[in-house]
């Protein structure tokens, strides 16, 4: 639902580069590594690389493009290939060339806030999220990164109030019927167990930071114990815990062979603690997520901004 998630040789990958990167001359030892491009720096001013590209996708993508530069299909297939090796830079600039081709779809526009999420430009990513639903307001994805860009800028009470406007279209025939083949629908938070466990958890993060306890309650109330989530594993946890069916130290111990990783199950675990108030504790868990090295994760970029927030 957010970045892809990380296959087990991106991730040996991924590690390698960030062995050796120790301590202080990060740059030099990324590019040594393989690593390509710097692509921006995080909150607290680490230089944030792209991945080598051994497999050709972005070379043949381009190919094509060459061919016919004007086809926006192509333009975006040349942009979003670009995530899988994190060069948000280059897609941006894709996606604002599509914009300028076809400036009513609202694909470009969607692609390109979840790029600024990526980069940590969070004000530029709610102003073309919300240029995306100007054109799209049934989109799922239109509205879950919408809502994330809220999160991280700080607007907790937008935020909340985006991801619960999604979510009561789960009963909606009239939604159900729009778009159907288009894109993803609202309404299939009602049917389909990923794309609800992933929009009432951060409908949670969202509401609690808002001070919204009676919607916490009734999103935790309707989350079942026993709904079959293969792929937003993580989410799933955290809703178990908001629920009392697992505890915190559980998740943020996850055993080796775990189905989900640390950055995503323990950001829910972190904004639960600070929404309770429980701000030391919290620290120490979001020290430990920013470290993580696969930085384009929500989960990464949400412990970031929260750190950055408790010391200021």
């Amino acid at each position: 639902m957010s970045t892809p998630r990380p296959t087990k040789s991106a991730l040996a990958l991924v590690a390698l580069l960030f062995a050796g990167c120790g301590g202080g001359d990060r740059g030099a030892t990324s590019e040594a590594s393989g690593a390509t491009e710097l692509q921006t720096h995080s909150l607290f001013g680490e230089p944030l690389y792209a991945l080598p590209d051994t497999t050709g996708e972005i070379e043949a993508a381009d190919q094509a493009l060459a061919a016919a530069p004007d086809n926006v299909e192509l333009i975006i297939q040349a942009g979003r290939v670009r995530r899988n090796y994190w060069r948000y830079r280059e897609a941006q600039e894709l996606y604002t060339r599509a914009i300028e081709l076809a400036s009513d779809d609202w694909r470009p526009y969607r692609f390109r806030g979840h790029r600024h999420i990526s980069l940590r430009d969070f004000d530029a990513a709610v102003r073309d999220l919300e240029a995306a639903r100007e054109r799209a307001p049934l989109n799922w994805d239109v509205s879950y990164h919408l809502g994330l860009a809220y999160f991280l800028a700080g607007r907790f009470d937008d935020a909340a109030d985006e991801y619960m406007r999604c979510l009561t279209m789960a009963d909606d025939e009239s939604t159900r019927a729009a778009h159907s083949d288009a894109f993803r629908s609202c309404s299939q938070n009602a049917d389909d167990p990923e794309s609800r466990v992933a929009m009432t958890e951060w409908a949670i993060r969202a509401s609690m930071r808002a001070g919204r306890d009676e919607a916490v309650q009734a999103l935790v109330d309707g989350i079942p114990e026993d709904l079959p989530v293969e792929e937003n594993v993580a989410y799933y946890q955290d809703l178990l815990l908001y629920k009392g069916v697992v505890e915190e130290e559980e998740l943020l111990n996850p055993p080796p062979d775990a189905s989900y990783r640390l950055e995503t199950v323990g950001f829910g675990v972190a904004n639960r603690m600070i929404a309770q108030g429980r701000i030391q504790e919290a620290e120490v868990v979001l020290e430990q997520l920013v470290e993580d090295p696969w930085w384009p994760g929500f989960g990464r970029i949400a412990a970031e901004v929260e750190l950055a927030r408790l010391r200021n």
